[in-house]
């Protein structure tokens, strides 16, 4: 999915339009012809033993219906492959391996199971939403050559515009049946709409883990720490967590939402209702929520770089030279010349400035394993947004020591009061020298009033840095 998402982001920060379709299968695991799929692995070359292996493993099936302790009789199952077996999902993917054959022209098809979508860019020429169409059309011959049916009621179209392309639409037809226009869709369980902000998707998750919450509020007495630390970890965190790598939000307000969910539940404990988050944080030995999801950027990106997924590096990331052995130097990410603010939600680019900081140990620890255990040790304060990062592992004290938290929340109070007044001291130092500068070369040249001109230019410039720093 990161993937589809990034190209779609890629393609959305150019100003071009870009339209998904997706496509549904009617129960596509249960509707496999055994026949067409016997004659796919003899067209791969598989015989003999094995293939007649398969085949009694598809024919010599049976289902009946139970109801308490009564039993319907057997019926034999005539078709589609098992489910919740190892090899039901293979044999799925033998017989659907080849729907990329419908593509043509500029269109691109993504493939999970039996989740199907066909996108395609553009900004003026219709000429892409032509071969969409055809592609559309192609894929519907091929799933009536093989006996797969399209849900034509579940299919929809996902147009991703920008607020000046919004009126921008064109209709794409399943079998003479003109497909709905979504504006936002469910991809794996991940909510997209149309401007690919994930707001939708970061409220839906809010919405059920504040609900969980009350759950557990209501139906337990239990407050000890230990309880409801598993219960964080269990219950309330896989739902604001899960494909983070897809939506993990830049923006401060987002993450302060996000965050809420955890620093309302640790506040309801009664023991320690009444320290500050990052003491509380510490006695129950949590991490942030928003250090998580760095985490868990940058064990994607050490995946990708070292080649254990099966996304191909380069095609992704731009080194400033070639990826070399282990014992030379990591390779330093790039940023694309087009970088922005749309580009910075993406995966691929919102952690470049991150990684490139880590220590070259870290960068090039020899496995998985290890790189986890030694990414808890960094301190990722300066890139939190939140300016909430894990107090127990970072500084490894006793979770008891309470003064200790108090005077580092003190330190992190006091920096960010301190951090604007440094500021506006170090930029009025630099607009002195500067000032300076231009008028001893500038003044006896020129008349008086290019002073007073300056100044005002000057004070503009100042005024626009600090709405662009501290404005959400």
């Amino acid at each position: 999915m990161s993937e589809s998402t990034h190209d779609w982001i890629v393609e959305f920060s150019t100003t071009n339009n870009v339209d998904v379709v997706c496509i549904d299968f009617s129960r596509a695991f249960d509707s496999i012809v055994f026949s067409k799929l016997l004659a796919k692995f003899e067209h791969y070359g598989l015989n003999g033993k094995l293939l007649n292996f398969i085949s009694a493993f598809l024919h010599k099936r049976g289902q009946s219906v139970a109801l308490e302790n009564n039993f319907s009789s057997i019926a034999a199952v005539l078709s589609g492959v098992p489910q919740g077996l190892v090899l039901g999902p293979l044999l799925f993917l033998v017989f659907i391996n080849d729907v990329s054959s419908v593509c043509i022209g500029k269109t691109n098809l993504k493939l999970f199971a039996d989740d199907v979508k066909l996108y395609t860019s553009f900004k003026i020429d219709e000429s892409n939403c032509c071969s969409l169409q055809k592609s559309i059309d192609l894929l519907s011959s091929w799933s009536n050559a093989r006996e797969l049916a399209i849900n034509i009621s579940k299919c929809c179209v996902l147009p991703i515009r920008n607020r000046y392309n919004s009126s921008v639409s064109h209709p794409y037809f399943i079998n003479g049946t003109q497909l709905v226009q979504s504006t936002s869709v469910s991809d794996l369980g991940i909510l997209v709409d149309s401007r690919l902000s994930f707001n939708l998707h970061i409220s839906n998750i809010l919405t059920k883990a504040t609900q969980r919450s009350g759950v557990f509020f209501r139906g337990f007495v239990s407050r000890q720490f230990a309880f409801v630390g598993k219960t964080i970890i269990t219950y309330i965190r896989p739902l604001l967590e899960y494909n983070s790598n897809i939506w993990n939000p830049t923006k401060k307000h987002l993450i302060d939402k996000l965050e809420n969910i955890q620093r309302r539940f640790t506040k309801r404990i009664p023991s320690i209702s009444h320290l500050s988050y990052l003491e509380r944080l510490s006695v129950l030995e949590l991490e942030s929520l928003e250090l998580r999801r760095l985490h868990f950027d940058l064990i994607q990106y050490y995946k990708i770089l070292n080649n254990l997924t099966s996304l191909q590096p380069d095609l992704y990331f731009k080194f400033n030279y070639p990826p070399v052995s282990s014992r030379k130097p990591s390779p330093y990410l790039k940023k694309p010349s087009n970088f922005n603010n749309c580009l910075q939600s993406s995966f691929f680019y919102r952690c470049i400035d991150c990684w490139n900081a880590l220590p070259e140990s870290l960068k090039l620890s020899s496995s998985l394993i290890q790189f986890k255990h030694d990414i808890k040790s960094i301190d990722f304060s300066g890139f939190l947004k939140g300016r909430v990062f894990n107090v127990f592992l970072i500084f490894n004290f006793n979770s008891n020591n309470y003064v200790f938290a108090l005077r580092l929340y003190i330190y992190n109070t006091c920096l960010c009061l301190v951090e604007p007044f440094i500021f506006v001291v170090y930029f009025y130092f630099l607009f002195f020298i500067f000032y300076f500068i231009y008028f001893y070369f500038y003044f006896l040249r020129y008349h008086f009033s290019m002073l007073s001109i300056s100044v005002n230019l000057w004070h503009l410039v100042f005024q626009l840095i600090l709405w662009i720093l501290y404005t959400e």
